[in-house]
């Protein structure tokens, strides 16, 4: 019988294994940064000529090899990183000098120019995997690796590479990648000798996304940081209302590996969740150091994805943690930053939805029909903090450096305040709504729910097919908002009971565009998790007060009690900013005061 079973040559095994390393250029870009970085390199130099299909180069002033190991790196399966199984799985670096290496070679002509000696080192030359030259050759510590012609071999291969501009820039993604795994490298990637990125070592993440994307690109991106039992969490995310419905930056990486996962990214935009409006897509750069062990890099031929031992735990503790750095003011946009989402025209005229009635329209029947309505107290549901006594944070510490009683009331919409650095202006819709929001999501674990009062007048509302099904469901969740509903007959409820948020409230307004609302959906409700947050944040837009609205001194120092006892602050359910911050130092600039 024939044998059907044989040994491939090494040629043939080599190319095989680029298939899974080596896709186009960028990929030998990646391969070989890796290994300038696994040789400590804090200088990497990488050029590219036609995309890289016709020739690159990667070269770094890390450890350099002599010529023993230099002749070793092209055999497959050598390597300095491992010596037994269990290295595998707590290996820290990027690639094994010496994995690459061959298989790249197989699909190209290669040169490799290393010296871990000032002036003795050595060149070899390989021609689709075969070693041709090694000659002595005087250059500085380091490594230099030129890959030309790639592919030329295997024709069928680069036929499936892309134009020029394609390959270019697939390289340069990669590159910024590396930069940004490795700040405290120094990057320079030249195309056709003309440089498109130049960057030097930096000691702060946000300093290296200004090189990569231009000055000020960090100015609207956050500090976060956080540890768990899990997983320790650092890096920058993008402030709420510097995001936008396009494309973003998304960037995760682990113990210095650079890689994909859905599922975080999903965690977090949770964390995001009701401080952008749904639809905007937060840019991050996230940075997560994991022990050896919980984590394995290994699952990917590319190593473009990983395996948490607890990905569950690592999807929570990334979502608490760009939660808790929302939490402070420098997640809020400075006077004259852009709105969220780019949304063009004034803030009042653009929200609709949110305000409600107009300053002419402002109904206070609801209020009216309540049995002894408490005037005194805007907010007769909550409890405002006093001063100074919230839980420790900025938020808090922004509470303390509110100056009063200079608090005023600014179209019957805006409430300046000032502080010992400058202003705050607070919307008060948008901050009446997050209060009403974090007081309803705690209400939901009491088991009576929300507070409610006892109408001397019971409401008749005539509602149509879609709108009785809707309450049908949803009666309960009503219960606990504080409406006690009853069918009527035919298509109509009486309403018994309402919630008693502050002494403006239009129950009757309320509760129809809430119904409106949970019967056809909107964007707002659309993006909630589960039937209680729809409730949630249709009763925290219809329910808060609107803009238009006088209030008294009392009450506007009891809303900034409130506001900033909630878990996040300075954002609505929307997703929009409730506080604004001027600087004392902007506004001296604004009037050009030198001193």
């Amino acid at each position: 019988m024939p044998r059907r079973i044989r040994i491939l040559p090494d040629h043939l095994a080599n190319q095989i294994a680029a298939g899974e390393v080596v896709e186009r250029p960028s990929s030998v870009v990646k391969e070989l940064v890796e290994n300038a970085l696994d040789a400590s390199a804090t200088r990497v130099t990488i050029g590219v000529k036609n995309g890289g299909k016709t020739e690159l180069r990667v070269a770094d002033d890390g450890v350099g090899m002599g010529r023993e190991d230099a002749l070793m790196s092209l055999d497959r399966h050598a390597t300095s990183k491992i010596e037994r199984t269990g290295d595998l799985a707590g290996v820290r670096t990027l690639g094994f000098r010496g994995e690459a290496l061959p298989s790249i070679a197989s699909v190209s002509r290669m040169v490799i120019e290393t010296a871990e000696r000032d002036g003795d080192g050595c060149r070899l030359l390989v021609k689709a995997g075969q070693l041709t030259s090694v000659e002595s050759y005087s250059r500085r510590v380091g490594t230099t690796v030129h890959v030309r012609s790639l592919f030329f071999n295997t024709p069928a291969r680069a036929k499936f590479l892309r134009s020029t501009a394609a390959e270019t820039r697939a390289v340069s993604e990669v590159v910024t990648i590396l930069a940004l795994a490795h700040p405290e490298v120094g990057f320079t990637l030249e195309s056709n000798d003309r440089v498109l990125l130049d960057t030097p070592p930096v000691t702060n993440l946000q300093t290296r996304v200004d090189d990569l994307w231009g000055a000020d690109s960090g100015l609207e991106l956050i500090p976060i940081a956080s540890r768990s039992s899990l997983v320790t969490i650092t890096g920058l995310i993008e402030r709420p209302h510097a995001a936008t419905r396009g494309g973003r930056r998304a960037y995760l990486f682990v113990n210095g590996r650079p890689f994909s996962d859905r599922y975080l990214v999903r965690a977090v935009d949770r964390g995001y969740h009701t401080t952008i409006p749904p639809g905007v897509r937060p840019s991050f750069f996230l940075y997560l150091d994991v022990v050896a062990g919980e984590v394995d890099v290994n699952v990917h031929p590319t190593k473009a994805e990983v395996r948490f031992r607890h990905h569950a735990g690592v999807e929570e503790a990334v979502e608490n943690a760009v939660r808790s750095a929302l939490r402070p003011l420098e997640s809020t946009p400075s006077l004259g930053a852009r709105a969220p989402g780019d949304q063009p025209g004034g803030p009042v005229a653009s929200r609709p939805e949110a305000n409600g009635s107009g300053p002419g329209d402002l109904g206070r029947s609801g209020g009216e029909m309540l049995q002894s309505p408490d005037q005194m107290s805007l907010f007769v549901s909550g409890r405002g903090v006093p001063l100074g006594e919230g839980e420790e944070g900025d938020s808090d510490d922004l509470h303390r450096e509110i100056v009063r009683p200079v608090m005023w009331q600014v179209h019957n919409t805006y409430i300046f305040a000032e502080t010992r650095q400058g202003l705050v202006i607070v919307d008060q819709h948008a901050a009446h709504e997050r209060v009403l929001y974090e007081e309803l999501t705690r209400a939901w674990d009491r088991p009576d729910g929300r507070a409610s009062q006892r109408l001397l007048f019971p409401l008749t509302l005539r509602l149509t097919r879609n709108e009785l099904d809707t309450i049908e469901q949803l009666q309960s969740l009503f219960t606990r908002v504080g409406f006690e509903l009853e069918e009527f007959g035919g298509r109509s409820i009486i309403v018994h009971s309402v919630p008693n948020p502050h002494p403006y409230f239009d129950a009757e307004r309320c509760l129809r565009e809430m119904i409106r609302e949970l019967t056809v959906g909107s964007e707002l409700v659309d993006s909630a998790r589960n039937q209680h947050q729809r409730l949630a944040l249709s009763f925290a837009c219809k329910g808060a007060i609107k803009a238009g609205q006088p209030l008294a001194e009392r009450e506007i120092a009891e809303l900034f009690d409130q506001l900033f006892a909630t878990e996040l602050p300075f954002h609505d359910v929307h997703g929009r900013p409730t506080v604004v911050q001027l600087s004392l130092n902007e506004l001296h600039n604004r009037f050009r005061r030198t001193g």
